[in-house]
């Protein structure tokens, strides 16, 4: 993949650069071109190689309300509109942040036409992760209780109606009972999550791009479905460079989960889960390892002390999580600590809980920390050059279960570019 860069000015704009080597520099951002960023620090200028920059971040004080409605696309943008409607071959949305929108229907994933209750979001999140050769037409239950769907057809979206297709007869359907629409995995989807530039809007959406220029107090970028469309600076929090530098553990396929028990021997809970203690489906699901969210209480985002991490892995005891590296990465980093959503549950008058964190290369171990609940999270950087299998063991670390959700967040594979 070739990225496009031109030559940018960035007068007086703050940026925090977080390089490949884990350093993180902090200045005025000058200029951003094909082969370097140039940062100001204290009236002198660093030029830092594009190869090297994992991410720039840019300081707003608050966060953008985030607009009502959100179109998702299979590259996984979010774009965040206000209002939507479609056709058999494109999704024509309006955005306050990004203006007039077209989009070809077979990149879009899905629309959501209403605002969504944060009592939903394990709903609608449900319905985005399926595998579905029909269109979802989601609607809202009439006494407010959940979303519901029907498979079908979904022909078009309307200003005033949806008209949809169950069962060979068409079922015109007003608009303002449809909470969203899942499309149809297309054989003709654009499924390439590779592509370019990863921008982060201040109202917490991210939205791929090809290129990105800065013009005044606009950013100007062409998207992944080939549209050029500006952006205000005060709209972007961050550009993500890391496609193709860095793989987040999130997103891989584990090689195998094991998990040996939901409590220390002999503090066993009973037979409650005994028939999926190995694999943690059914009765036992939230205690199997979540990517990118905390596996239960709605689903909110990985929180350690009150700093958000979109990306990483929250895994309860007992487990070991295998990855086939095949001598493709040179170091894991991710940031190490009880999550917030259970940490300070703690019984007054006792020790902290804890919670063992082991790291073994090809079955050796490089590292091991019993990780107390609340202390400050600490970074992670294990060196993996040459490494076949990576094995992350969640264990406990004080003979109690009790707040032991340990989260990996921003927890990345770093691609070995050195010549072997």
């Amino acid at each position: 993949m070739v990225f496009k860069f031109i030559a940018i000015s960035l007068a007086l704009m703050d940026v925090r650069v977080s390089l490949l080597d884990g350093q993180a520099i902090e200045g005025t951002l000058q200029q951003l071109n094909a082969d370097s960023v140039v940062v100001a620090v204290d009236g002198t200028d660093q030029s830092l190689p594009v190869e090297d920059v994992v991410e720039l971040k840019f300081p707003h004080p608050d966060k953008l309300e985030a607009e009502p409605l959100q179109m998702i696309l299979r590259d996984a943008s979010e774009i965040p509109i206000t209002e939507a409607t479609a056709t058999s071959e494109t999704v024509t949305a309006k955005s306050v942040v990004l203006g007039d929108l077209n989009v070809r229907r077979p990149a879009v994933r899905a629309i959501r036409l209403q605002p969504l209750k944060d009592e939903w979001q394990p709903q609608w999140t449900a319905f985005l992760e399926r595998s579905n050769d029909k269109d979802l037409l989601i609607v809202a239950k009439r006494d407010g209780s959940g979303l519901d769907f029907l498979a079908g057809v979904v022909g078009s979206v309307g200003a005033e109606e949806v008209p949809f297709l169950l069962d060979g007869d068409e079922i015109p359907v007003p608009r303002s009972r449809v909470f969203g629409v899942v499309f149809a995995v297309s054989k003709e989807a654009d499924t390439d999550r590779s592509v370019g530039l990863a921008l982060q809007l201040t109202s917490g959406a991210t939205l791929k791009a090809r290129s990105v220029t800065l013009a005044g107090e606009q950013f100007e970028f062409e998207t992944a479905w080939g549209q050029t469309l500006s952006l205000r600076s005060e709209r972007l929090s961050g550009i993500d460079f890391s496609s193709g530098r860095l793989h987040y553990l999130s997103d891989l396929e584990p090689l195998s989960e094991r998990y040996f028990g939901l409590d220390p021997p002999g503090r066993e809970w009973g037979p409650l889960f005994e028939a999926d203690l190995a694999t943690r489906t059914g009765l036992s699901s939230q205690w199997r390892m979540s990517r990118d969210r905390f596996p239960n209480n709605g689903r909110p985002p990985l929180t350690l002390r009150n700093t958000v991490y979109r990306k990483g892995l929250c895994i309860f005891p007992k487990a070991a999580i295998e990855y086939a590296l095949d001598g493709q990465y040179s170091r894991l980093t991710a940031i190490v600590g009880v999550d917030d959503d259970v940490a300070y549950n703690q019984q007054k008058g006792q020790p902290p809980t804890a919670v063992e964190l082991r790291i073994e290369a090809d079955g050796e171990e490089v590292f091991r920390r019993l990780v107390k609940a609340p202390e400050a999270p600490f970074p992670l950087d294990v060196p993996l050059a040459g490494v076949t299998t990576l094995t992350i063991l969640v264990d406990f670390g004080d003979g109690e279960s009790t707040c032991d959700y340990l989260d990996l967040a921003d927890a990345k594979l770093i691609v070995d570019t050195s010549e072997k």
